[in-house]
């Protein structure tokens, strides 16, 4: 009977082992959920914003190309004008070197104005979502100690 009553305190004890294993598991995960919960949150919250801003980018974007074209035209506009009120001045062919020469610098300074604006660029990053989580962080802080 000795060995039949070990048998069982064994089978018990591991049982019991198995139990509070399981149990341990689950406070382990209802402990970290919260903190899983709450860092989906922030990840939502900052793919949202980021698709917010691509979403603004875009329609941006979309505006600046027409007004490019219509940019274009009109200047295509505005050397004709130029050059026939030089002519009336100059011989043609001095009006519109003139005219080619004044559109030729101005284009320059734009450009290269334009490009130094491109090289500093506005990466799509989360700024408020990251402004919050520093917050929340700070405010936490005080408290730990």
């Amino acid at each position: 009977m000795s060995d039949e009553h070990t048998a069982d305190e064994t089978r018990t004890g591991a049982r019991l082992r198995d139990q509070l294993s399981s149990r341990a598991d689950q406070l382990g995960s209802r402990a970290i959920e919260p903190i899983v919960k709450a860092v989906r949150g922030e990840i939502g919250k900052a793919k949202a914003e980021v698709a917010d801003r691509a979403r603004s980018a875009r329609a941006g974007l979309v505006l600046v190309g027409v007004g490019a074209v219509l940019a274009l035209v009109t200047v295509g506009l505005l050397a004709a004008v130029a050059v026939t009120a030089l002519a009336v001045a100059l011989p043609l062919w001095a009006a519109t070197l003139l005219a080619f020469a004044v559109f030729a610098i101005v284009s320059a300074v734009v450009l290269k104005v334009g490009v130094s604006a491109l090289g500093r660029g506005v990466p799509p990053v989360p700024k408020d979502t990251i402004a919050e989580l520093g917050s929340r962080r700070s405010e936490a802080e005080p408290a730990r100690d």
